[in-house]
């Protein structure tokens, strides 16, 4: 697609740079893509704790062990989670900080809002505070 100059914010925006501001702006589409997901804030919520072998992902999500699988695989290769490896066993961490401030920011703010049931706030508050950093 070609693009005119454009003016944002009293600055004139040129062809390369508004092809780079593309390019960022799909990247930051696909991270936000990864918390369009319920089964992948689920898998968040059990790590947010610390580390947690893919049993217990699966017992604390509700996922089946296929879609924890995948759906970890995907956030791994999105470097959102890390992983080892312990004989059969495979664990993962959350290691995007960023990611855990992302969801609690808009989890605190879903809870401050006046729309939907008590309980769809209370939910979203109590997800925020589980996603604080531990001390």
């Amino acid at each position: 697609m070609v693009y005119a100059l454009i003016h944002i914010k009293n600055e004139t925006i040129s062809e390369a740079d508004m092809d780079e501001l593309d390019r960022v702006f799909e990247s930051v589409a696909e991270y936000f893509s990864l918390l369009a997901e319920p089964s992948r804030l689920k898998i968040m919520h059990c790590l947010c704790d610390g580390e947690r072998s893919v049993n217990e992902v699966v017992a604390g999500s509700g996922l089946t062990q296929a879609n924890a699988s995948r759906h970890l695989n995907m956030l791994y290769r999105a470097g959102i989670v890390g992983r080892r490896r312990e004989g059969s066993q495979v664990f993962y961490r959350i290691v995007d900080p960023n990611f855990t401030n992302l969801c609690r920011t808009v989890c605190v703010s879903i809870a401050s809002r006046e729309e939907g049931t008590a309980a769809e706030r209370a939910g979203a508050l109590r997800l925020g505070k589980d996603l604080a950093p531990r001390s």
